[in-house]
């Protein structure tokens, strides 16, 4: 008897526990009745402190760019807590035209402008904003955090961020072309009475901070710099029955141009100012890289083949659709650098109807559907089928969105290089 109230004692204290099972014990004899030390709780949570706010600085630098007071709560609320409203790819703007220059990215999200609205896409398909305008011929400009719509033919402009309508005005004369910074300072080609076009430059605030009246040429196409005190500009004129086209450089706190560059018998298509501080161009018998500091210029030629089509990135340079044929068919594609060196071109010998270039890959869709993904060496390493409306495509990271005539897609990318075209989870329960 003696033997069996130790035995129980001993259990109590935790002792010959080896054969007991957890189901024959009281819970209470299972309770650790003594505390965590003081010191070792303080210690604790100094650690989960320290990690806690270590993870939020490092979220606020990698997101750095979008704490801004216009779009920080629509940042917490979407990218922090993972909100993300709409249906899924691909998203439809049926009974709308949306022309392939009216399609772009804006801090990665797909920014589009139809004959009647602007709207911007969430991840999933929603919308970050969306917003009518009454432009008979609307035209949209795109730079990182910014986006200006505007009225080609006529005085009306909106300027936006990715969350909302930051500023709609009218100018005094008609707008040819305009463009933006990602510091929110714009600019606007216009037509004069008095001379041949005119460049005004408009703070954040749509302040104006600087013109310049072109005289010999007529404008066409404008592009700024990243910080918003440069331009490169380009217009044409006749001369002896044929023509004539410049690019102006200009520098906002110069009252004349920094250089100009003249070219016989071309066309200038587009421009864009680099965020290396160069700028590129591209005609339609030749390509450009300027070196605005060297005050150098450098032809890319065509060797004899047909432009079908290009794209212009200030962070990556410019990518040329070249054709054989003038129907536009059997197309190699030309990349051309922030440095101005050519690289390998990529031979496809089909009908290309855009390309995009981004983290040393360049896509390319083709006229049958077809959408491929190319190294620099131009390997094919991974491939898709869409549908033979799409128009456009954009590389947004491992994203990938393409334009069609009533819808936009988005082909995904996974870690094997592998492309999948997200559907709706509605048209996935089909």
């Amino acid at each position: 008897m003696k033997k069996s109230r130790e035995y129980i004692n001993n259990l109590k204290k935790g002792k010959e526990r080896e054969h007991l099972s957890y189901e024959d014990q009281p819970l209470n004899d299972l309770n650790d009745d003594e505390p965590l030390p003081e010191h070792a709780t303080k210690h604790f949570f100094k650690v989960f402190l320290i990690i806690f706010i270590s993870v939020v600085l490092v979220v606020i630098w990698a997101n750095i760019d979008k704490l801004t007071p216009d779009n920080i709560s629509h940042w917490v609320e979407y990218d922090l807590l993972g909100k993300t409203e709409g249906e899924g790819y691909p998203a439809s703007f049926s009974g709308a035209d949306v022309d392939t220059d009216n399609f772009d990215l804006m801090d990665g999200a797909p920014v589009y402008c139809t004959d009647t609205s602007v709207a911007v896409l969430n991840p999933n398909a929603g919308k970050y904003q969306s917003f009518n305008h009454a432009y008979a011929n609307p035209a949209l400009s795109t730079n990182s955090n910014y986006s200006i719509v505007y009225n080609i033919g006529a005085t009306g402009y909106t300027v936006i961020d990715r969350n909302s309508v930051v500023r709609s005005d009218s100018t005094d004369n008609n707008i040819f072309c305009g463009d933006i910074c990602p510091n929110g300072i714009y600019c606007l080609l216009t037509d004069n009475e008095n001379y041949l076009g005119k460049l005004t430059v408009y703070r954040a605030d749509g302040l104006e901070m600087y013109t310049y009246s072109f005289a010999d040429f007529y404008v066409n196409r404008v592009s700024v710099n990243r910080e918003g005190d440069h331009a490169v500009v380009s217009g044409l004129t006749a001369k002896n029955g044929g023509l004539l086209s410049a690019i102006y450089v200009l520098d906002f706190s110069q009252s004349s141009y920094m250089r100009k560059y003249e070219f016989d018998d071309v066309y200038i298509y587009d421009l864009k100012y680099l965020d290396n501080g160069n700028a590129v161009a591209v005609g339609d018998k030749c390509a450009y890289y300027i070196d605005i500091v060297k005050g150098s210029k450098k032809d890319i030629d065509y060797h004899s083949r047909f432009i079908t089509g290009y794209d212009l990135s200030r962070q990556n340079g410019m990518i040329i659709s070249l054709s054989a044929t003038p129907d536009g068919r059997e197309c190699d594609i030309l990349m051309v650098d922030t440095e101005g060196d050519a690289l390998s071109g990529i031979f496809t010998k089909r009908k290309i109807i855009s390309s995009d270039y981004s983290n040393g890959n360049t896509t390319v869709l083709f006229d049958d559907g077809e959408l491929a993904i190319y190294n620099s060496k131009g390997t094919k390493l991974s491939s898709a089928e869409l549908s033979t409306d799409a128009r456009k495509v954009k590389i947004a990271d491992k994203r990938i969105y393409v334009l069609g005539k009533s819808s936009i897609y988005c082909i995904t990318q996974d870690n094997n290089g592998e492309l999948h075209t997200e559907r709706k989870n509605s048209d996935k329960n089909k």
